[in-house]
């Protein structure tokens, strides 16, 4: 199953919504990982030694710390991509997390993305911190496997939760503050929502697992143990109240920006991504702005959503646009690249991979730089509305006229 069958279904369990509106049904999440997976090849080939410029040598140098060659060697068709590294380094090491929830929350992120790339890297430093090789095994079996205290379930849930609903549960949540600060509580979701984004790059550009990397995903079958609820904080109040100014003049800029710079560390290199897709984006504006708000209906992330509809319209987006983001790309008009960026962003979130097929519509039209920034554009914003969902972000007062139509809120 697919995507746009699921949108399009009327079954147990659907959530049926208005004229143009997407169906977003809980059918979806039992196609969810169980695709075709990584292409046969790699997409882009790696940069090689000899031919690279002395701008993709200096990032080279800056990509050694991440003991990724491939990775840096791919990457390295867009050496501004290098800005990504410090916020990378921080969820794998240098966050408030203790090294073993770290292991845990990137081994679960990697197999629910299906990334072998991934999960091959964090298999040996995962074993760095501590975990046996029966706890590796074991991951793959999810938070629901005999073994596990509860606590470290708790953590692999979360990562099943935020990759199905975009948004961990109150009970999750409760079992999680029970020893985690809030900083500790928003590295949780970082964790998942980097390596979320970069596990669909990986993926999509068909990065091979280099020769000396032997660990391997578990041949087991794919399993989740969450489902789509939808389930939602608007109205209801923020787990993460905005942080004040001092003297109670209020902090500065929307809601958003308020709740995250109480994680100042995180904040500061985390800021890289969204710089990335709303400042120095090869897309056009238009595109990018139909990938966020087609990725803030798929994540159900009204925030997100509604900060993306009014600068969509600034830039271009009509009304049967909007009409086209909600319903998906399964809808009739809208021309031919338009309907592969959204078919991208639903491959993106449902199979963390980005199909052939799609692939192949998008480079007709679009160069090296402008492929990676629909990953990246789909795949931050993602891991934005895992953020603003889970904290319970609430709209800000200019919002008013730029939310979802009420049968999705």
């Amino acid at each position: 199953m697919n995507v746009h069958s699921a949108v399009r279904g009327s079954g147990t369990g659907a959530l049926r919504l208005g004229a143009g509106v997407a169906v977003i049904s809980a059918a979806l999440v039992a196609g969810l990982g169980a695709q075709v997976r990584s292409p046969t090849g790699p997409r882009l080939v790696t940069v090689p030694e000899g031919q690279r410029t002395a701008e993709q040598n200096t990032v080279a140098g800056q990509y050694a710390a991440l003991g990724m060659p491939n990775l840096a060697g791919t990457y390295l068709h867009y050496p501004q991509l290098s800005l990504l590294i410090p916020h990378v380094l921080y969820v794998t090491g240098q966050s408030g997390l203790p090294p073993r929830h770290r292991a845990l929350l990137g081994l679960r992120t990697a197999w629910l993305t299906r990334s072998p790339y991934l999960w091959g890297h964090r298999v040996p430093a995962s074993r760095a911190a501590g975990l046996s090789d029966d706890e590796i095994a074991r991951i793959a079996g999810g938070p629901d496997a005999a073994g596990w205290d509860p606590f470290d379930a708790a953590v692999l849930r979360a990562a099943d939760e935020l990759h199905i609903d975009s948004f961990v549960s109150d009970a999750t949540w409760q079992m999680l503050s029970t020893r985690y600060d809030l900083n500790q509580l928003v590295d949780t979701v970082d964790t998942v929502g980097t390596l979320t984004m970069h596990a669909g790059m990986m993926n999509s550009l068909g990065i091979e697992v280099e020769s000396d990397i032997k660990d391997r995903l578990p041949s087991v079958p794919f399993s989740v143990a969450a489902t789509r609820t939808n389930s939602r904080l608007e109205g209801r109040g923020a787990r993460i109240p905005p942080q004040e100014a001092a003297g109670g003049r209020g902090g500065a800029g929307g809601n958003v920006f308020r709740t995250f710079n109480r994680n100042p560390a995180a904040d500061r290199t985390r800021g890289a991504m969204n710089q990335q897709v709303n400042t120095t984006n090869s897309l056009p504006p238009r595109q990018r702005e139909l990938l966020l708000m087609r990725i803030g209906v798929l994540c159900r992330s009204e925030y997100e959503y509604a900060a993306h509809h009014r600068a969509g319209r600034r830039a271009g987006l009509t009304d049967a646009d909007v009409a086209r983001i909600l319903a998906g790309p399964g809808s009739s008009g809208g021309d031919a690249l338009d309907t592969a960026l959204l078919r991208a962003a639903d491959e993106l979130f449902e199979n963390d991979l980005v199909s052939s097929e799609t692939w192949a519509a998008l480079a007709k039209d679009l160069d090296t730089r402008r492929l990676f920034d629909v990953l990246i554009t789909v795949g931050g914003y993602r891991w934005n509305s895992m953020l603003i969902n889970s904290a319970g972000v609430q709209l800000d007062a200019n919002m008013a006229d730029f939310r979802f139509p009420p049968a999705l809120r």
